[in-house]
């Protein structure tokens, strides 16, 4: 499987899930709040904290929607506030990402050294939008709620026709909040073998358990609101997740990851000295120098010291001769058998 690189991060199969903060417009038109997000982000665990570049005007159509493009308006991410933003996540040692909802957004934030372009679901289906991004040449993020599988594959396409491979899908549910019931997050592993890029869950319910099952089913990248409180006013604020539940998410994705291992069928460190507690084969008698083992003189027990002959040997010493003598309760070695 492909992966893609943010930053300094490989993000893909074999690498740790990458967890991003989503701040969205949870700042309420303010600076400070954009930057108390990104402290708790950075002090919550998180890899990236993601907030959303748009003009409202450009988003709605203002004579239909005009309440809508009002309530939007006020919680732009101003222009102006971008690159002090992204200073400070820099300081924080956290990513700075932002969704893009037009071609000048991506302008302006590609402009100012943004490390990769987040879709969001609702744009999954502005080919043109995507496409442009695209040329970009920077990771594009996907999200692919509402979306069927052949309109996901429009805009995979479409950015891979650009020459643009760095695409990762994120599976989503675009309810907010998502009810447990709704998650699908089988659909994962639909997009993972369908499409051979890093996925992830954009993650809209209020639980922190939906996240790390995500992780452990092989998600890359988890993606999750983020709220300094849930009182705000904020419309995104009810459902997202503060700062300590956070915090106690990245934790629990950490010890899924920890908890997965590399698959391998082999005993672990402390298992292998627990091996010592399986069977081995023992004298049941007495038995002398030169006689020939039969099955009333010997015992399967625990434990299995270093050099023991393992059970399933046991035929092949039956009529075999000792080499001395044994006691009873003496195990069994290769030193003390003719075979």
């Amino acid at each position: 499987m492909a992966s893609i690189r943010i930053g300094d991060r490989e993000i893909g199969d074999g690498h740790p899930c990458f967890v991003i903060a989503e701040a969205g417009s949870n700042h309420d038109g303010k600076l400070d709040q954009a930057k108390e997000l990104i402290d708790a982000a950075s002090d919550a665990g998180a890899d990236a904290v993601k907030f959303q570049t748009f003009e409202a005007e450009r988003l709605y159509n203002e004579f239909t929607n005009k309440d809508t493009v009002e309530l939007l308006s006020g919680i732009e991410l101003h222009r102006e506030w971008h690159e002090e933003l992204m200073n400070h996540a820099k300081h924080r040692k956290i990513v700075f990402l932002t969704s893009v909802f037009d071609e000048e957004s991506a302008d302006f934030v590609d402009g100012l050294g943004a490390p990769a372009f987040k879709i969001a679901s609702a744009e999954l289906n502005h080919i043109p939008l995507i496409r442009y991004v695209a040329t970009k040449m920077k990771p594009m993020l996907l999200s692919t709620g509402m979306a069927n599988e052949s309109e996901i594959r429009d805009a995979v396409d479409a950015a891979h026709a650009t020459g643009n491979a760095s695409v990762a899908l994120l599976h989503c549910i675009s309810q907010y909040p998502t009810e447990v019931d709704e998650l699908n997050l089988r659909a994962m592993l639909t997009l993972k073998t369908e499409f051979g890029c890093p996925v992830g869950f954009s993650d809209h319910t209020t639980i922190a358990g939906a996240a790390t099952a995500a992780v452990a089913m092989g998600a890359n990248i988890i993606e999750k609101h983020l709220t300094t409180s849930r009182k705000l006013a904020g419309p995104d604020h009810s459902y997202a997740t503060e700062p300590d539940e956070f915090g106690k998410m990245v934790l629990g994705i950490r010890e899924v990851e920890r908890m997965l291992g590399d698959g391998s069928l082999e005993p672990s460190g402390r298992d292998v000295v627990t091996r010592l507690q399986r069977r081995a084969i023992y004298a049941a008698e007495d038995i002398p120098k030169g006689a020939l083992l039969e099955r009333g003189l010997l015992m399967i027990v625990r434990p299995a010291p270093e050099g023991a002959i393992p059970p399933k040997r046991f035929e092949t010493i039956i009529g075999r001769a000792t080499k001395r003598a044994l006691r009873k309760g003496d195990l069994l070695t290769e030193e003390v058998v003719d075979l």
